[in-house]
């Protein structure tokens, strides 16, 4: 009866057995972790895992910056890719029109020393985090081969370090507190918070050898009290170590020149033009349940609403928009507002009542807690603290007056507070909720304008005490509700008449007498306006003239007049951006039809976007090659569409090298793809058969045309044009016939090649510089199929199952023969000739070395393993067996090495030059280029 629990007996011992050393495992890779996280905690900064530790910090620098949420959007599943929704600012350095313009990321990589400069909500804070974001994704490698740790854990290595060059560090300034520590203390204790700890030797050294890249942002944000302390600490830290790359980012308005003796450049964050607008549209994530054409008709409405699409140029702006558009417009019948004063009541009622939100108090309750904390804010001495945020303890004392005004219980105010926060996103907590601040400086000027509605004398009384802080809170006033607000303008026209102008544009209802008093006094200024007045000039006439009124039609008339006037340069220079600035159809017409005779109209007319286009259309038609250039500058894809009208028409080829320029941008391209095209030139159909999307591609047959007025007898570049590199790169590297005497190329002359690859980025450049010096020149058939799908591209036979079962077998066969040649040695078993055994030791030994040195698998190790393999199971199994073993194991290792002989060769015919320039520099699948 024993019999049986004494068989079960091993069993059951051998599964407890199993059990514990599962156990046993799990437990050693826990403590192996625990003792890891120590040793890297106190060892992270130094020599041996510094470069560990900048992998982390890699990481999570990206896992920070890869998505953001905007304070309207205040759900974390609605965080929003920065990929998608960023775009490209353009700055200027300089003043007036000798200011220098170009992107912002281009000139912070020149400047090693740079002060950004913007209005609220121009995006400087989205520029420093795209930069730092760029830097990390260079660097980023989520998808990399898998590592598998000694114990058995997979680890992929999610970044590579690279070069340690400009290091990224971004600083919130309102965070920094010089008392805690200096600038040096608080840039460890950052790499300390993105998993690098124990970087101050680490950070010593790469700020002595010039390895980092400060981002200092938001000194507007350091209370007044502080300001000048946090920048002169700046100021010294800069000088100290010049060598790192130093950026600081302030409001133009708080900005005093601290850093003139010590920044490289000062550089002016620029608005949106509608080419950004249009691109930032298209990025942002809309419902789903909304039309394809959303952004269209979004774009549509902002041209039918001449004060808002000022508004959409400046980022923060166009994001409240964008969600008011997407909540609240799309897909009904209703019209954005046509003021500002309407339009951020309307983003304010939309936040505050937003119904997919649960609210335990009402909308007006909300809204006059607001109203008082915004009129607070308003109230603040500039010389105190920056208006932007209130500390906690008064913003309470403020909700608790407000809800008692309400009829609320005043001990509901941290309740009231926490809903405007959480829900609304118009209030936001800093400073881990010991301050508060609105979400933009114009929200917070909107509802101080809404608190002071019935109390004019006590607007009036703080313009006149403070008038720099209360303009914009004027206006708004005037423009906030329909009321007489000839008193108020009448006050604001004897302190400053630009402001009065202003209002005037603004102000729904005003006293006739007051107004012709106030537009005749700026006819004479008109032109003699220089700097930031001059700008206010032009925007008033532009809503003055805008307005459906009679009034508005007068002052349209006269601009008119004005603008066709030759006698004054200036005045008639600010009569066509008065014009453009009506954002009105009837402006474009007018514009358009001076271009013949005044070259200053084509500025005008670009800066309306879109809104020109069909008054360009008319002008090209009737031969004006300025509306051609027009076209081009507008860069949008309407404008594209439009001038590929003219493609055939242009016998000096200008239109293609637009397009051709124009293509760079992603949504033209598409634009254009969209756009039938009948037939192509047959000798260029091959230049864009790379990056064709489907069978039938109409930009085949389009760049085909493009392709033939590029090389055209005679063409030459218009100035500032930039062919598309992909245009460029097939022109330039692939062997095919060209006309003769074209300017731009010759396949047959170098000079004129290296010219037009001047064009190109410098990365392009440099590797389409190693492809030219090839022996052989590139086919137009390679070049057809240089973007052509590769079965496994990306096979790497060393990293393959092919490779490991090789080894496998080649070990396990290895060993069995030497294994028999000893127990040949000492006389045990005899299995052959005594060369046998000696052959045997040379061949394991000396394949394995070699494999060792120089991987030799199939060369090497092969041969061995099957020497072994007859050698040792002769004896074994007989000569048969031994027989049939031995063609077994050579089957299966040259399957395998044929296998993966296979598979290489498919990966090195996509990993060709030319194949691997063209993915990674040219093809936009790959790269996401926009």
């Amino acid at each position: 009866m024993w019999s049986q629990p004494q068989t079960w007996g091993p069993a059951v011992a051998a599964f407890a057995a199993g059990v514990l050393v599962l156990k046993l495992k799990d437990w050693f890779k826990s403590l192996v972790d625990k003792i890891g996280a120590l040793l890297y905690d106190r060892l992270a900064g130094s020599a041996l895992l510094a470069r560990t530790a900048l992998r982390r910090y890699i990481v999570r620098v990206h896992e920070r910056h890869e998505r953001f949420s905007v304070s309207f959007r205040v759900d974390d599943p609605q965080a929003m890719d920065m990929s998608s929704v960023y775009v490209p600012l353009r700055t200027a350095s300089g003043f007036g029109a000798g200011a220098e313009q170009s992107e912002a990321a281009a000139s912070l990589h020149e400047a090693r020393r740079a002060v950004v400069l913007g209005v609220p909500g121009a995006g400087k804070t989205m520029l420093l985090r795209h930069t730092v974001l760029a830097w990390c994704r260079e660097r980023y490698r989520p998808d990399g081969p898998p590592r598998r740790a000694w114990y058995g854990r997979r680890r992929p290595p999610k970044a590579d370090p690279g070069e340690l060059v400009d290091v990224p560090v971004l600083l919130k300034l309102h965070e920094v507190n010089l008392e805690k520590g200096d600038l040096r203390d608080h840039i460890v204790k950052h790499f300390a918070d993105h998993d690098f700890p124990g970087a101050g030797k680490w950070t010593d050294r790469a700020l002595g050898e010039g390895r980092l890249a400060v981002y200092f942002d938001g000194l507007d944000e350091v209370p007044t009290d502080r300001r000048k302390q946090v920048a002169d600490a700046i100021g010294q830290f800069m000088r100290t170590h010049a060598k790192c790359r130093t950026v600081i980012t302030c409001r133009i308005a708080v900005y005093r020149g601290e850093f003139t003796e010590d920044a490289d450049r000062t550089l002016r964050v620029q608005e949106f033009d509608e080419h950004l607008v249009r691109r930032f549209l298209h990025g942002w994530p809309w419902p789903q349940h909304l039309a394809p054409d959303t952004v269209e008709q979004l774009l549509g409405a902002l041209r039918d609403t001449p004060q808002l699409m000022p508004l959409a140029r400046n980022p923060l702006l166009l994001t409240m928009i964008a969600y008011l558009y997407s909540n609240v417009y799309a897909g009904t019948d209703q019209v954005l507002p046509h003021t500002r004063a309407d339009f951020y009541k309307q983003v304010t009622d939309s936040l505050l009542g937003d119904s997919r939100r649960d609210a335990r108090f009402s909308h007006p309750v909300k809204k006059a807690v607001l109203q008082a904390l915004a009129l607070a804010a308003q109230d603040v001495p500039a010389h105190v603290h920056d208006r932007l945020a209130l500390p906690e303890r008064e913003v309470l004392a403020c909700v608790r007056a407000a809800l008692e005004e309400q009829g609320r219980p005043a001990e509901k105010a941290q309740d009231v507070l926490e809903e405007i926060v959480e829900r609304s996103g118009l209030l936001l907590a800093v400073d881990s909720g010991e301050r508060y601040q609105f979400a933009h400086l114009t929200l917070q000027e909107y509802l101080a304008a809404t608190r002071l509605a019935a109390d004019p004398t006590g607007l009036l009384t703080r313009y006149r005490h403070d008038s720099a802080t209360w303009r914009e809170t004027v206006r708004l006033w005037c423009g906030a509700e329909t009321r007489d607000c000839t008193e108020v303008v009448r006050a604001v026209l004897a302190v400053d008449p630009v402001l009065a102008f202003q209002c005037l544009a603004d102000a729904q209802v005003v006293d006739e007498g007051l107004a012709d008093e106030i537009v005749g006094r700026f006819w004479v200024r008109l032109g003699r306006a220089t700097g930031a007045e001059r700008q206010a000039v032009i925007g008033a006439f532009g809503v003055v003239a805008g307005d459906r009124r009679a009034r508005g039609d007068a002052v349209f008339a006269i601009l008119s007049t004005l603008a066709a006037d030759v006698r004054g340069a200036e005045r008639q220079a600010a009569a066509l951006a008065a014009l453009a600035a009506t954002n009105l159809p009837r402006a474009a017409e007018r514009l358009a039809e001076l271009l013949p005779g005044v070259p200053a109209a084509a500025p005008a007319l670009v800066s309306m976007g879109d809104l020109a286009v069909p008054s360009l259309e008319m002008a090209a038609l009737r031969g004006w090659r300025e509306a051609l250039r027009a076209l081009w500058q507008i860069r949008t894809p309407r404008s594209a569409v439009a001038l590929t009208a003219f493609l055939a028409d242009s016998p000096s080829g200008e239109v293609a090298f637009y397009l051709a320029d124009l293509l760079r941008d992603r949504a033209i391209e598409d634009a254009l793809r969209r756009t039938p095209q009948r037939a192509g030139v047959s000798e260029y159909l091959w230049v864009w058969q790379p990056f064709a999307v489907g069978a039938d591609d109409p930009l085949v047959r389009r760049v085909s045309r493009i392709a033939a007025g590029i090389l055209g007898e005679g063409a030459q570049p218009p100035p500032e044009v930039e062919v598309d590199p992909r245009i460029v790169v097939a022109l330039g590297l692939v062997h095919h016939e060209a006309p003769p005497g074209n300017a731009l190329l010759d396949a047959g002359t170098s000079a004129v090649r290296t010219r037009m690859f001047h064009q190109l980025p410098p990365e392009i450049e440099a590797a389409a510089r190693l492809l030219v010096d090839q022996p052989s020149p590139i086919s137009v058939a390679a070049w057809e199929e240089a973007n052509t799908p590769v079965e496994q591209p990306d096979y790497d036979y060393v990293n393959s199952w092919h490779y490991t079962l090789t080894l496998v077998l080649a070990a396990a066969v290895s060993v069995c023969g030497l294994v028999r040649m000893a127990d040949a040695v000492v006389g045990r078993q005899p299995w052959g000739p005594v060369w046998l055994d000696w052959a045997t030791v040379f061949l394991v030994v000396g394949g394995w070395g070699l494999f060792f040195v120089d991987e030799p698998i199939g060369l090497a190790v092969l041969p061995v393993a099957c020497f072994c393999a007859v050698a040792a199971w002769h004896d074994w199994f007989g000569s048969e067996p031994a027989l049939a073993v031995a063609l077994g194991v050579l089957g299966a290792f040259a399957a395998l090495v044929l296998r993966g002989y296979v598979l290489t060769a498919r990966a090195d015919a996509a990993r060709t030059p030319l194949r691997r320039f063209v993915r990674q520099h040219l093809n936009r699948r790959e790269s996401g280029g926009a």
